[in-house]
């Protein structure tokens, strides 16, 4: 049965598709079977960002709707990994809580990792899909207004019985706007936000053009890399080195 992990940030722009994509390509290299669900309906990403938007023909609403069998609407790359399920074009079209978990459920037998990318904010969509995911993963960029939305979204997440475990996720680090006081460091990010920090992926322009086929620099891999061990229960240290990023 996978893990399920809600992916979220306090607010658009972040980088948190894209960051769910990588990841879950790390932990693909590492032998994993992940599935990504793109929770953002009326408004799909990951299709583009893996590859396979000319692909879809069902959707997740279809399965709810038992208009396809679940694996139906499973979209493949070619070498079958990571797997890809669709939203629906229709903005409204929000399902029951426990009819999606209990789809996922059927679906995630077969993964390790689940990743439900969701729309940015903390509406009762998002807190939906938080109280059924496992953990929540945020993302957020080491600036005051990106921390300020973070915060809020943690505490909406986290309020109510049960809340899942919840982990930090810095995208476009560089350490050295920190030092120079252009950006948060990455202590005053965790402190401000008040979530456990995963681990940071340094600022790498190739990330902005990776739905263009764009790779990730080397460095940035293996950021992903060591995020993804922490994720498999990995005791891998923070560390900092002199380049333009902290890489942790």
């Amino acid at each position: 049965m996978a893990n399920i992990y809600l992916i979220c940030s306090g607010k658009g722009g972040v980088g948190k598709s894209t960051l769910t994509v990588c990841l879950a390509r790390a932990l693909c290299r590492r032998g994993k079977r992940v599935l990504l669900v793109d929770c953002d309906k009326g408004f799909r990403t990951l299709d583009l960002l893996t590859g396979l938007g000319g692909e879809a023909v069902y959707d997740w609403r279809d399965v709810l709707l038992a208009r396809c069998a679940p694996q139906d609407a499973v979209l493949k790359s070619p070498d079958g990994l990571p797997g890809l399920l669709v939203p629906p074009a229709d903005p409204d079209a929000e399902p029951a809580a426990e009819d999606f978990f209990a789809m996922l459920s059927t679906l995630s037998k077969e993964y390790d990792f689940c990743f439900l990318d969701a729309p940015a904010g903390a509406g009762e969509w998002v807190r939906s899909l938080a109280r059924g995911a496992d953990a929540a993963l945020l993302v957020v960029t080491p600036d005051a207004v990106s921390v300020r939305a973070t915060a809020h979204t943690a505490q909406c997440i986290c309020d109510g019985e049960n809340p899942p475990e919840t982990r930090l996720l810095i995208n476009r680090f560089d350490a050295d706007a920190a030092k120079d006081g252009d950006a948060y460091s990455a202590d005053r990010v965790v402190s401000e936000t008040y979530v456990r920090l995963l681990g940071a992926v340094p600022e790498d322009a190739h990330l902005a053009k990776f739905a263009a086929g764009k790779k990730p620099a080397r460095q940035t891999e293996a950021a992903f890399d060591r995020i993804a061990g922490r994720l498999l229960g990995e005791e891998i240290p923070f560390r900092e080195k002199k380049i333009k990023s902290i890489l942790f």
